[in-house]
């Protein structure tokens, strides 16, 4: 979006109201005699020399149409002028010594200094500021001081009420031409009487005027139009911003709402986490009891391994391996151990020894409870390994939970 300086012109003299229509008479350079400006009405008087410049506000100091400044005239506010102070305060200003020396031998410089410049226009506006009245006199200027043109140019929108300018120092002649050209450009002509004296007709300032108020009205009809193309470029913006924000509201709804879903999922992970440490507990305690039981077991196995080999070295002891030996012809080419392996087997149940069935039946006994016994031993190893294995699931879980309750923190802390 771009924009219009919204500055406006200077206001020029003819654009105040209600004035009193006397003169406004400029003074560049005080005059020699301090006492002949009090005949005159409206007056400026600008004058570079400190002391000179009190000595004629004193002596103006009744006069309420008077002012007095200090000042040093430039083409632009804030220019540095090199001032020259000469033995004859007349010649004093920016042209320098060799210059003059041209046209006055005996002329001698006395001090040179750095100068803030300030334009005619933006003191004649402080003026009719300080006044607080409208002014739609014109304007006669009086130079005596400086750089002519300097003074002239730096006029602004004032030139338009500038109706006469006397020129009353000795300048060189070179200066007098750009100055008589620069006056002759704005419709000035030199008064037959006066070669000094430059006016300007009045019809001819009336026209200056109507051109300035003319292009004082398209300047105001293009900041209008900026205004308005600035004012629709603002809505626009104003209308995306407003989109923008509700997107956001928003975008920070949802950001809420995840963040209640996060810590309510926390809590819920927390809660869950209690739940697997009381779990967790409750295995290490069931794990340590299963490891108590398969001792238990272990212990009651080996026992009843040592029984049945006890009774197996009995039974070979009191089995009658020579009456089962006579009663089974077929079994006559058996060692002992043979004969007790296959009554064992099938002797028992074929009931070849008669005499020792009870035998049998307690050995059976004893085989079952071995058996079962080895059965028990096996499902407790089979509990005892899964049990292992859902201890390493909690104890990954729980790695896990750790892991998410981190990232929960930073992302609550950003």
């Amino acid at each position: 979006m771009s924009f219009i300086s919204l500055k406006s012109p200077k206001p020029r003299v003819g654009e105040f109201n209600n004035g009193t229509g006397k003169a406004i008479t400029v003074w560049v350079g005080a005059p020699n005699v301090a006492s002949s400006l009090q005949s005159w009405g409206r007056l400026l008087v600008l004058e570079a020399d400190a002391e000179r410049a009190e000595e004629i506000r004193q002596g103006l100091k009744e006069q309420q149409e008077a002012e007095v400044y200090e000042e040093v005239l430039a083409t632009e506010c804030g220019e540095i002028v090199r001032w020259h102070r000469f033995n004859d305060v007349r010649l004093s200003g920016p042209i320098d010594l060799t210059t003059w020396q041209q046209r006055f031998p005996n002329l001698r410089q006395t001090v040179e200094e750095q100068r803030c410049g300030r334009t005619l226009g933006e003191l004649l506006d402080k003026w009719a500021s300080q006044k607080g009245e409208g002014i739609v006199a014109a304007l006669h200027l009086k130079l005596r001081q400086g750089d002519p043109l300097a003074a002239l140019v730096g006029l602004g929108s004032w030139i338009g009420q500038l109706e006469k300018v006397q020129l009353m120092l000795p300048w060189p002649e070179e200066t007098m031409k750009v100055v008589e050209a620069w006056l002759i450009e704005q419709y000035f002509h030199q008064d037959a009487q006066s070669t000094d004296t430059w006016e300007r007709d009045p019809l001819t300032r009336r026209d200056l005027l109507l051109k300035d108020k003319e292009k004082e009205r398209q300047w105001l009809l293009a900041v209008n139009k900026q205004l308005s193309s600035d004012r629709e470029a603002m809505q626009t913006e104003n209308k995306v911003l407003t989109e923008n924000q509700e997107k956001l509201l928003r975008e920070l709804e949802n950001i809420r709402e995840a963040q209640d879903h996060i810590h309510e999922s926390f809590r819920h992970a927390q809660s869950e986490i209690e739940k697997l440490k009381r779990q967790e507990e409750r295995l290490r305690q069931e794990n340590q009891e299963h490891k108590n039981e398969k001792t238990q077991l272990m212990q009651k196995l080996e026992s009843v391994e040592t029984a049945n080999l006890n009774s197996l070295q009995s039974l070979q002891i009191l089995f009658p391996m020579q009456l089962y030996k006579e009663e089974n012809a077929d079994l006559s080419g058996f060692d002992e151990e043979q004969l007790l392996i296959h009554y064992l087997e099938h002797g028992r149940h074929e009931g070849r020894l008669k005499n020792y069935q009870e035998l049998h039946n307690g050995w059976k006994s004893t085989l079952q409870k071995c058996e079962k016994a080895q059965a028990r031993l096996a499902q407790l190893e089979a509990h005892f390994e899964l049990t292992q294995q859902q201890v390493e699931t909690l104890k990954d879980l729980f790695s896990r939970l750790a892991d998410r309750k981190q990232v929960t923190r930073k992302e609550r802390k950003g």
